[in-house]
């Protein structure tokens, strides 16, 4: 490879790289190959992955000597569309003995300058004249694996016309390198959404019960993870029913971000469920999460509200574990800040916390939130809180828009902690 060559070939290697870095789609990794090999190196570029990376958790293993299932994930052609004939998304099954198989099965890359039409299926209409003149033109085939360690996961298809003339070895061991980067990068968005999806599962899991489900009470709430990247963090609110038409109501919020403030939710939760389930009252709900949280791991402390609502007395029993007050909207919009003794962070150990009842007519909303709604770099509690109270007094009628519309002006991402807020309406 001369110097010219030397140079246009790192070029390209570091405009990939540029636009794949920090990428956590498998899509987008792969339009952001097409796009930069595209850009002089291939008239068109097929990027496929084994259908067993789709719909599996693992890398796939090597196939046998039979057919092989893949999914086309991007496509792209210089001066023609070939998504009529090869639509991105498409799984596609190459037949046993195809260059296509072999390359996937053994991770070796192949060469042949006829394109293989037995995967191509027939369009419902006819394609355009440019793609089939693209098409047609095409003389020069290069398919490379998207190996990982042993794992072949999927390979990039590189074509050129006559015009551009054949890869030469050079710009073959350069198509190397850059589906190499790209397995990387395939590689770590599909970790990323495996986890995504068990994190999603997890929390999907661990919602409170859906609205209508509890008699006597409407309920909105979300959550946001701290961050762009984050999955899932330590807060958590839970809806508890209870005997006589009662129902418990918990908010919490386990120090840290990621896995380990995750699993610290879920034991606190669980607990707190269990504890409101025996007939605990809120303080003693408390004092046991207190006793609990030193032994759950690495996240040891944590904050919590819990109350205990009866919507036909129009009463609430409420206590907190150095959480941020609940706010109690009145009917006709007026916000009261909760006057709660504070009480000290679960896990201190030997805290005590007390229980105050407070009036919640019917049509009245109560709300609990973590701090990260209220409190930013930008914006201490105080100011928080008065902003939290601005937006649930002149928010909408409907719950969810209410609880939408406090997220969309008070908790606007890339937040940089986790945000959970639970709004609680007595009456029908």
């Amino acid at each position: 490879m001369n110097a010219d060559s030397e140079a246009a070939g790192l070029r390209l290697l570091s405009a990939a790289s540029m636009r794949m870095a920090g990428v956590l789609d498998m899509e987008r990794v792969a339009r952001h190959l097409v796009a930069v090999a595209l850009g002089g190196f291939a008239d068109t570029v097929g990027v496929y992955v084994a259908e067993q990376l789709i719909v599996g958790d693992e890398p796939p293993r090597p196939p046998g000597a039979g057919a092989v299932e893949a999914r086309r994930i991007a496509v792209g052609a210089t001066g023609a569309d070939l998504e009529p004939l090869f639509p991105a998304g498409e799984m596609v099954v190459f037949a046993a003995g195809s260059a296509y198989a072999a390359c996937l099965a053994d991770g070796t890359p192949q060469r042949f300058g006829e394109l293989d039409r037995h995967f191509v299926l027939k369009p419902r209409v006819p394609p355009p004249r440019p793609a089939r003149e693209r098409l047609a033109d095409l003389s020069d085939f290069l398919l490379v694996p998207l190996r990982t360690g042993e794992a072949v996961l999927g390979l990039v298809a590189f074509a050129r016309g006559s015009a551009a003339g054949p890869f030469t070895d050079a710009e073959a061991a350069l198509a190397g390198e850059l589906a190499a980067l790209t397995a990387r990068c395939l590689d770590g968005a599909r970790r990323y959404q495996r986890e995504h999806a068990a994190a999603r599962a997890l929390q999907a899991g661990l919602l409170p019960l859906p609205p209508g489900a509890v008699p006597g009470v409407r309920v909105a709430h979300r959550s946001v993870p701290a961050g762009r990247a984050n999955l899932v963090g330590g807060d958590w609110c839970d809806i508890i029913p209870l005997p006589a038409g009662r129902i418990a109501l918990v908010i919490g919020d386990a120090m840290g971000h990621g896995s380990a403030a995750a699993a610290a939710m879920v034991q606190l939760r669980a607990a707190a469920r269990t504890l409101a389930m025996l007939g605990k009252d809120p303080a003693q709900i408390l004092a046991w999460l207190d006793r609990i949280a030193p032994d759950i791991g690495p996240v040891q402390f944590a904050t919590c509200a819990c109350a205990v609502l009866d919507p036909a007395a129009g009463t609430a029993e409420i206590s907190r574990a150095g959480h941020p007050p609940p706010i109690l909207v009145h009917p006709d919009g007026g916000c009261d800040v909760l006057d709660l003794p504070p009480g000290l962070p679960l896990g201190l150990d030997g805290a005590d916390y007390e229980n105050i009842r407070v009036a919640v007519p019917d049509g009245s909303t109560l709300a609990l939130y973590t701090d990260g709604l209220i409190e930013t770099r930008a914006r201490d509690l105080e100011a928080g809180i008065a902003a939290l109270r601005s937006a649930l007094a002149g928010g909408a009628a409907r719950l969810e828009d209410a609880c939408a519309d406090v997220v969309a002006k008070l908790a606007a991402p890339p937040n940089d902690d986790d945000v959970t807020v639970m709004l609680v309406r007595t009456g029908t």
